[in-house]
């Protein structure tokens, strides 16, 4: 059966509900002759929920948006029939399965009321959104619900003073406002960067060791207490006292941790309860961070800025730590080699794809290697049986890198040009996608006004839609070259050994041991070269 038209009800009533789904408000709803049609079982209402894989937030839950929407059937004495549920799937398109067979139940007339928590649920595309509210729904009989945004397409309907701008108030609204958010968050990054070029501190904490100058809180100054201990710490290291040792010596004279310390001195700030004690990574982030030179590392594209602020540590002392930790990770040494598997994982048979397991040597021996099972454990038809030492893996890494350095080098200077070339194009795609939103709008309401075609509107939207995509793929690629250069300056400083071999695990996709006797890495990035493992590459 289809429904052509929507019986008059009630007016909804106004219904608030917070994000602990415990509390809702209702006025009182407005009489008419039609209450009684409530009571019948002639509205066919549903629901739609859409979560998308980000939003993992309990107030747009699957569970609330459910809880809200019953709320308000409850409310309307209209039972909810039910729920089409789209898990995982932006807002940004249409295309989503549970949308769509919706859609098609609506063609069929087997529905004529559509819920939702609020308009996002519905799509985050307000221009196609608003065709649904405005046009799709209305010329389908569908009485369209928004819970939270307090949008109920029956008072456009029952009362006629609601004339179509008004109804289409809150779709546009909603764009303009996603417009303005972007704008704000945009404009806001931009001033942290700006603020991390010049050298002013922007975190919401001084690290531990500094502390705001009170008449100026981008400045960071040494802590005369919190000081004592992190100049003790790069004393004892640069004595050649172990990470361990560190550890022991600051618990057993029972000295605050920098948790412990904020608390005792009323430092503001959120901060875990911890167990009370030193560790070795709480150590080893104090010997490694180069803000106690008296240097700055700060944003999203990482801005150094040197002598900001006192340094707690001088950079020959603090250079010297740092060499002795890549000492100590990069030992490979004939019987020297570290027992920590920093490989574990990465080492992949060329032969049948599966991973290689790390054993140590004959009677104990203190070298090691990666060899794959699958021969023993399926027979000789399934792999040959790869085996190689991990000395000659780390050395194969090693030689790489110095050859994916050479190969891909990007100087401070080339990286600037670049971003400064594509942050103009992002400039100017953004003010050319903005020009044409806003024209889009104006189309928009002419198309809901009956003045011009929908063919028209879709022409106008579409060349909206196509400076977007343009927008986000110089976005896109913006992000990937920055990711590319940070990449980069990590495999860089290990080249030289100024950090471990085990921080640049992330750069490293798998390394394969090939039948042919061939290393082969494969970087995070598109960089990739080959080496023999056989031969002693020159350092």
């Amino acid at each position: 059966m289809r429904y052509s038209t929507i019986l008059p009800v009630a007016t909804v009533s106004t219904v608030a509900f917070s994000i602990e789904r415990s509390i809702f408000m209702a006025r009182k709803s407005r009489k008419h002759k039609y209450k009684e049609e409530l009571k019948s079982p002639f509205p066919v209402a549903v629901g739609y929920i859409r979560l998308s894989v980000a939003n993992k937030e309990k107030a747009s839950s699957i569970e609330n948006q459910k809880f809200i929407i019953e709320c308000w059937g409850e409310q309307q004495q209209i039972p909810i029939s039910h729920y089409y549920i789209d898990n995982g799937f932006s807002g940004k398109f249409s295309d989503r399965p549970a949308f769509q067979e919706m859609i098609q139940d609506i063609l069929s007339g087997d529905i004529n009321c559509v819920v939702v928590k609020d308009l996002s649920r519905l799509g985050r595309n307000y221009i196609s959104t608003g065709y649904y509210i405005e046009v799709f729904f209305p010329s389908n009989g569908i009485r369209f619900v928004s819970v939270n945004d307090q949008f109920d397409t029956i008072d456009g309907i029952i009362n006629q003073e609601h004339t179509c701008s008004s109804r289409i108030r809150v779709p546009i609204t909603n764009a303009f406002n996603e417009q303005v958010s972007i704008e704000i968050k945009k404009k806001m990054e931009a001033t942290l960067d700006m603020k991390a070029q010049h050298g002013i501190f922007i975190g919401p904490r001084a690290p531990f060791g500094y502390q705001k100058a009170e008449d100026n809180h981008d400045q960071l100054i040494p802590d005369p207490k919190a000081a004592i201990i992190i100049r003790k710490i790069f004393e004892l290291a640069a004595n050649g006292i172990g990470m361990t040792a560190i550890v022991r010596y600051l618990n057993e004279k029972e000295i605050p941790t920098p948790i412990q310390y904020a608390r005792l001195n009323g430092l503001s700030g959120n901060y875990d309860n911890g167990n009370g004690n030193w560790n070795s990574r709480s150590v080893k982030y104090i010997l490694t961070n180069r803000t106690y030179t008296g240097m700055l590392v700060q944003g999203k594209e990482k801005r150094v800025v040197s002598a900001t602020h006192e340094a707690l540590v001088d950079t020959n002392t603090f250079d010297a730590i740092q060499k002795s930790f890549q000492e100590k990770a990069f030992n490979i040494a004939k019987h020297g080699q570290s027992t920590e598997n920093i490989l574990k994982g990465k080492v992949i048979c060329g032969c049948c794809g599966g991973k290689m397991q790390r054993k140590r040597g004959t009677n104990h021996a203190d070298w090691y290697f990666f060899t794959c099972i699958t021969k023993n454990r399926l027979g000789a038809d399934k792999c040959t049986g790869m085996y190689v030492r991990e000395e000659d893996v780390l050395r194969a890494i090693y030689y790489q890198l110095k050859l994916c350095v050479k190969e891909h080098f990007i100087s401070d200077s080339q990286y600037k040009q670049e971003i400064m070339r594509l942050n103009n194009e992002i400039d100017h795609s953004e003010s050319q996608y903005q020009e044409i939103f806003r024209n889009a709008v104006h189309h928009y309401e002419m198309f809901v006004d009956g003045k011009i075609s929908k063919d028209e509107f879709r022409a106008v939207q579409d060349v909206a839609n196509e400076k977007k995509a343009i927008r986000d793929n110089i976005i896109t690629s913006k992000m990937a070259y920055e990711k590319q250069y940070q990449v980069f300056r990590k495999l860089l400083k290990a080249s030289y050994k100024e950090i471990a071999l085990d921080e640049i695990m992330d750069c490293i996709d798998k390394i394969t041991i090939c039948p042919n006797k061939n290393i082969t890495v494969k970087w995070a990035i598109e960089f990739q070269t080959i080496v023999k493992w056989h031969c002693t590459p020159p350092y």
